[in-house]
């Protein structure tokens, strides 16, 4: 569970699954100026491509989660492959969007603060995360995209062996295509 103590940069151990899956959650005040208008900043900067393409880049996150509590807070849950410690020192490659997030938040550390200083706000802000739940909690991220790939090509070999080649063939499902 969380009460083992703290870990680098104070974040808290959490629980894991099936020894890879861990998660992480933190719950942010919005800051009180326009709570509306930070808001709609980072759920703008977090639909990006960019941010999307970044993140998957990472190849860690099952689960990246932002959502609006009340007026003034934001919940982060994410799951991912890995440690705590490990998986917000990845984010060193996010540094610039992850910045800006943190600059909607109350108490942020600022726009020159240290990486260091990120990971530790992040970690002020951290709740317990008591149980969770994942489907296939002993793939990777990595595992789970060679499948898919593996799975896609067989699908596509599929299509191709059909006859006649743009219709489905007597005793094929449309399904399985």
């Amino acid at each position: 569970m969380t009460s083992n103590g703290t870990l680098k940069y104070g974040l808290r151990p959490t629980v894991r699954l099936a020894d890879n899956i861990a998660p992480f959650a933190a719950l942010f005040t919005l800051k009180q100026d326009d709570p509306d208008g930070h808001a709609k900043a980072i759920a703008d900067l977090v639909g990006t491509a960019e941010f999307a393409d970044a993140v998957s880049e990472m190849a860690l996150i099952h689960v990246f989660s932002l959502s609006r509590v009340g007026r003034d807070h934001i919940f982060f849950q994410t799951n991912f492959d890995a440690d705590v410690v490990a998986y917000f020192e990845a984010f060193k490659d996010l540094d610039t969007a992850l910045r800006e997030i943190l600059s909607h938040f109350e108490g942020e550390p600022g726009p020159d603060a240290e990486f260091t200083k990120l990971l530790e706000f992040i970690a002020a802000q951290q709740v317990d995360v008591i149980a969770y739940f994942c489907a296939y909690p002993e793939l990777t991220v990595t595992q789970i995209r060679r499948d898919a790939d593996w799975r896609q090509k067989m699908i596509e070999l599929q299509k191709s062996l059909a006859r006649p080649a743009d219709k489905t063939a007597w005793g094929q499902t449309a399904s399985a295509l």
